[in-house]
Parts: C-alpha cells; structure tokens; sequence
C-alpha cells in the first residue's frame, strides 16, 4: 500500500503526516488559513503542495502537477 497524507487538527495548529514524515502547521503560520479552508472542502492538494515547499521540492512538485493536469484534460474536457 503506498503513503497516505494525514491531517489532523488541535488547538495549537495542523499535523500533516505523509509517508514517515510530519510537518506541524503553527496557528500564527500563513498557510494555516489556507489549511482550513482545505479541509474544509475537503481539499488536500494544498497540503501536497505545502509539504514539496517544505522538502524544498515545490518546483519540481509543480511541473509534476502540472503535466498530469495537462494529461487528464483530455480525459475530462470540463477540467
């Protein structure tokens, strides 16, 4: 079975946990807000794309998502 992202959510902030890796996301932290609105609508992009930045891999990580956006919407023309 591969890695599943995690999320949990406290008082103090947010928890993700991907693989065998955690990142805390304080509440004073900018990407907080945008991590409740996430998970609000149930939204985990977000948090892929927070943990590349943090790996220090976020370019490549968007180039990656990019080209397989570009490959589904051929399979969904309403993308």
């Amino acid at each position: 079975m591969g890695n599943r992202l995690a999320v949990f959510q406290t008082d103090q902030g947010v928890t993700v946990a991907f693989g065998g890796q955690t990142w805390f996301i304080d509440k004073s932290e900018p990407f907080f807000n945008i991590a409740m609105v996430a998970l609000e609508k149930n939204d985990m992009v977000p948090f892929y794309v927070e943990i590349a930045k943090r790996e220090g891999v976020g370019e490549e990580f968007r180039d990656e998502l990019e080209r397989q956006v570009e490959e589904l919407e051929g399979e969904w023309p309403d993308l």
